[in-house]
């Protein structure tokens, strides 16, 4: 009988999925204990970043990972179905093209581009939310904006941190 081997990049797929299913739970379980004036991390986006960087030169996992992230973001939120499964493969393709173009090295630079990808998130969806008649005050909206988009960044070096023994295991940072 011959034994069955799994090749590294095949490991670090299995390994992806396992962490946007392990995110998944968290987001919607132990995070509500650490809100921030109803905030809290938006741990989608960091997978979305983080599969974005491992999958630089393999573009359709990158955007896959980014398309079942936000599938599975758009599962739990109400009214907002598809906004997310729409924005985050653009921003995945985004930050392939930027890191293609440019060597981010430091997880300050990585928490400062999640902060302003997820202040760009924030914005895109909350004008689609108001192009479909869904009316939110400005004030609610500029704080949810700035504090998740805050929160996200403060904790992006802790994730990376957890995740990156993992990922160096399988795969090489580039």
């Amino acid at each position: 009988m011959r034994k069955l081997t799994i090749s590294s990049q095949a490991r670090l797929k299995l390994w992806s999925l396992l962490l946007i299913v392990v995110f998944c739970i968290l987001e919607v379980t132990i995070l509500n204990y650490f809100r921030i004036f109803g905030v809290k991390p938006d741990l989608f986006l960091i997978f979305m970043l983080l599969t974005s960087i491992v999958f630089t030169f393999e573009l359709k996992w990158a955007l896959f990972f980014s398309i079942f992230a936000g599938i599975l973001k758009d599962s739990l939120v109400i009214n907002t179905f598809g906004i997310n499964t729409l924005l985050f493969p653009l921003w995945s393709f985004l930050i392939i093209r930027l890191s293609r173009n440019i060597l981010i090295e430091s997880n300050f630079i990585y928490a400062l581009l999640i902060a302003i990808v997820a202040i760009l998130h924030d914005m895109a969806a909350r004008m689609i939310l108001l192009s479909l008649g869904n009316f939110i005050p400005l004030v609610v909206f500029l704080r949810i904006m700035f504090l998740e988009s805050f929160y996200t960044a403060l904790i992006l070096p802790l994730v990376f941190r957890l995740a990156q023994p993992v990922f160096t295991l399988l795969h090489k940072f580039k």
